[in-house]
């Protein structure tokens, strides 16, 4: 049986597609309200028009000019978050032979910014508990990192740096809002088929479909771990291979 929420109020960004999308079509059909953001208002509306428990509100994680109006319009549909799924993200792979430098601060801007600026937004909803509620469960942070931090992969400095720090800053944050009583979960996925990795050319072990990595995910968020890497047999293989950086090193040199 899969593992369900129900009757939560629950925000995801990058929702228009992939990981995100499947996130929000499953919490929405488990009798949750579903916040759906991302930059494509199509992709949200088209989600929307499936699905009527969820509401679209478009936001580009990098625009710091739009968080007043990101939060009137969450604050015109509820007065609290019971859990915000951190997911947008974007990859870009850099060639060191045609440097493209700008690359570094444009995919941190949206991968690590980005969560910053959609924490800012969902910290005052997750601090309030709807009139009369003592007895809930702890509001919950969970940012969707990934497991390309375990080891250095070729070309992927800019998108394993970003989300190494993601990995950092919410486990430290985890610290900080313990007397505050919210959690923080760390999802760090492996190969999942989206329109992102739909762009790779080099072998992916392990791929998952993204429904299957979304149902996962919400077995995980529902336990509340402080980290869920996942799928198990990329994450012992790459742990393995992490003792031995010069073996990795002479892999990875292959495929250069």
């Amino acid at each position: 049986m899969n593992a369900a929420i129900f009757d939560e109020t629950i925000w995801i960004t990058g929702a228009s597609t992939g990981i995100g999308r499947a996130l929000a079509v499953k919490l929405a059909t488990q009798g949750n309200k579903v916040l759906i953001s991302a930059r494509s208002e199509q992709g949200l509306q088209t989600l929307a028009a499936e699905h009527s428990n969820t509401i679209p509100i478009v936001f580009d994680v990098t625009d710091t000019s739009a968080l007043n109006g990101v939060t009137e319009q969450l604050q015109s549909h509820t007065d609290h978050l019971d859990r915000v799924v951190i997911n947008a993200g974007n990859c870009e792979y850099f060639d060191i032979d045609q440097p493209d430098w700008s690359m570094m601060p444009r995919i941190m801007d949206v991968n690590f910014n980005g969560a910053m600026n959609t924490l800012a937004i969902a910290m005052p909803f997750l601090k309030h508990r709807p009139a009369g509620d003592f007895q809930s469960k702890h509001p919950h942070i969970i940012a969707v990192a990934s497991l390309a931090t375990v080891l250095p992969f070729n070309q992927a400095e800019a998108y394993g740096a970003s989300k190494a720090a993601l990995q950092y800053f919410f486990d430290a944050l985890r610290l900080d809002l313990i007397k505050q009583s919210i959690d923080v979960t760390v999802i760090n996925p492996g190969f999942v088929k989206t329109p992102l990795t739909d762009k790779n050319h080099f072998p992916m072990p392990f791929l998952m479909d993204a429904d299957v990595a979304a149902d996962r995910m919400i077995k995980a968020i529902q336990k509340r771990p402080r980290q869920y890497d996942f799928p198990f047999r990329l994450k012992s293989l790459m742990r393995l291979l992490s003792w031995f950086p010069g073996l990795w090193e002479k892999m990875m040199s292959r495929q250069s």
